[in-house]
């Protein structure tokens, strides 16, 4: 599942994740008189994440990675907003357009989307996956997070994709995908 995110350039460590949205929130807020381009956005994110995580003691050699692998989830997830509040389309302007907003509830969006990637690529996820599913979207390498917690959050995002993704016996599908033969 991880090697499925990492091949589209999606894959994220949980942590590391979590520090770009706060500083990609925080860039957003403060430049909202001066909105930034996406692709400097992305530099300046990775930027500063780097600086804040040296400074709290948390070692993470892949800045420029994640940052890139954030931005393009937050894109293809439709939480980045243009200055008329539309969402950024991913394609070959959107690393040239300014990002004056994010969407209400961006980082639960873009990890749904995630899950929702993984369903839809793989076509074999299922109900017993959970935990499966829980390492490559939200592995810590922290033993003080419970796997339970983890797992919550899984079936917190699937219900999120109610409305495009339906349970078929233990399998989830993708809205609008064919059903598999047993052949």
């Amino acid at each position: 599942m991880a090697d499925c995110l990492r091949g589209e350039l999606l894959y994220s460590e949980k942590k590391p994740r979590n520090f770009l949205f706060r500083v990609i929130e925080e860039i957003v807020s403060e430049r909202c008189a001066d909105p930034m381009i996406l692709s400097r956005l992305t530099r300046e994110a990775a930027a500063r994440a780097r600086r804040e995580a040296e400074t709290l003691g948390f070692a993470f050699g892949h800045w420029d990675t994640a940052s890139k692998a954030v931005i393009k989830a937050m894109l293809c997830a439709g939480v980045l907003l243009t200055i008329d509040g539309s969402p950024i389309l991913p394609g070959i302007t959107a690393q040239a357009t300014v990002v004056a907003g994010l969407l209400e509830g961006y980082l639960d969006i873009t990890e749904a989307f995630l899950l929702e990637f993984l369903i839809e690529r793989l076509q074999d996820v299922t109900t017993r996956d959970h935990t499966a599913l829980a390492h490559a979207l939200f592995r810590q390498f922290d033993p003080g997070v419970p796997m339970e917690e983890l797992e919550d959050r899984v079936v917190i995002l699937v219900a999120q994709l109610v409305d495009r993704i339906d349970l078929r016996g233990e399998l989830y599908c993708v809205r609008g995908l064919p059903e598999l033969s047993d052949a």
